[in-house]
């Protein structure tokens, strides 16, 4: 049984009472969600919504849960990792309890929706890269480790290993990363044995976990043999070390730096493959392939609508991934963002974009409702 929903039946900025369908049957909005403007309510009524079901009463009070959203402990993991990174090595306070709490949000805006925290790693890169890469690598290090089956203990040190792998070099990185063309021999050498360096600064701020801070020596080691410090190859570098390797290298490439904008996600995931294959290990890269698609969830695109959407999720084929509409055609955001289905011609992708050639920020919150909410 089907209802269509009428403009007396809602009201801008008051929680909904129900669930509420397009016409094709897919789920709009959900109970308790807000919608924030007339304009987006009328675009909704012109579209047409509906209930689905037999019971289409509102007499039952809308509790909206209180919780902290996956956005917000991404940004939480962010604040406290920054905090970190300004203060020296030799005068950090609370140092362990700092990591514990970076560590806990992480792995709770995973836990909240894992799509919502891969999709930041694309769609939020408005604060300096040493911060926003340490967070985005542990991130996907440890969604990469849950699909490995790797158990929740050693997750824990896999996401700590990955927020702190280039703690030998933080007060240089983002300098680094601004340079175009070619290091000189210092900044290589520095490169180069900041693996070792992070690791014994990790063993006198009191961090004497083995795999945690084996993991950060081992980050840049590669499994033909050819990375860096120790040369090591193969099965002789940890499952954890290998994984924050491909997070590192995959959220360096999609992340924009002081001297060029973000690669296209699709061209990256092809990149480290055609380029780099030899180097990843070949099980993990797989995983990343399968975790994260074609399209990877918060790609940007456009469509043959004119509009522009983000990746939401997987669709009919891998080459035909949810999008959800932001923009339209004429430039103009959307306050909620509409769903489509792109294995429809008329919804179908045209092209990736990236983040830099948008005017304006992407709402997340339009995109995922509560799930985005920040404080």
């Amino acid at each position: 049984m089907k209802q269509q929903v009428s403009a007396n039946q809602l009201t801008v900025g008051q929680p909904l009472p129900w669930d509420v369908f397009g016409h094709d049957g897919v789920l709009l909005l959900k109970r308790g969600q807000i919608i924030e403007s007339q304009r987006a309510l009328d675009r909704f009524i012109e579209e047409g919504l509906y209930l689905q079901g037999n019971n289409f009463s509102s007499d039952e009070p809308v509790v909206i849960e209180q919780r902290t959203s996956a956005l917000q402990h991404v940004l939480d993991a962010r604040r406290h990792m920054g905090t970190t990174f300004n203060h020296r090595p030799e005068i950090q306070d609370d140092f362990s309890g700092r990591m514990e709490r970076s560590v806990q949000c992480v792995r709770s805006a995973c836990e909240s929706n894992a799509l919502v925290s891969l999709s930041s790693i694309l769609l939020m890169q408005d604060i300096p890269y040493a911060v926003r890469h340490a967070v985005d690598t542990a991130i996907l290090a440890n969604v990469l480790a849950e699909a490995l089956t790797v158990d929740i203990e050693a997750r824990h040190d896999i996401i700590a290993a990955a927020l702190t792998m280039n703690f030998g070099m933080y007060e240089v990185q983002e300098k680094i990363h601004s340079i175009q063309g070619p290091l000189n021999e210092k900044l290589m050498s520095m490169i180069r044995s900041h693996p070792g360096i992070g690791a014994e600064r990790l063993e006198k701020l009191g961090i004497n976990s083995s795999p945690w801070l084996t993991m950060v020596r081992q980050h840049h080691e590669h499994h033909d043999g050819s990375g860096y410090p120790a040369s090591l190859a193969g099965e002789s570098i940890t499952l954890g070390a290998r994984i924050i390797a491909l997070a590192d290298r995959y959220s360096a490439m999609v992340s924009a730096r002081g001297y060029r904008g973000p690669q296209k996600p699709n061209a990256a995931l092809r990149e480290l493959y055609v380029k780099h294959g030899q180097t990843i290990d070949v099980t993990v890269a797989g995983t990343l392939i399968r975790v994260l698609g074609l399209y990877p969830v918060g790609t940007l695109v456009r469509l043959v609508t004119g509009e522009i959407g983000v990746v939401t999720g997987a669709g009919e084929t891998p080459d035909t991934p949810e999008v959800h509409a932001i923009m339209t055609k004429s430039g103009a955001t959307l306050d909620v963002a509409s769903h489509r289905k792109t294995h429809l011609s008329k919804f179908a992708i045209e092209e990736v974009i990236t983040l830099d050639k948008l005017t304006i920020p992407v709402r997340m919150v339009a995109i995922w409702g509560k799930d985005a909410a920040v404080r």
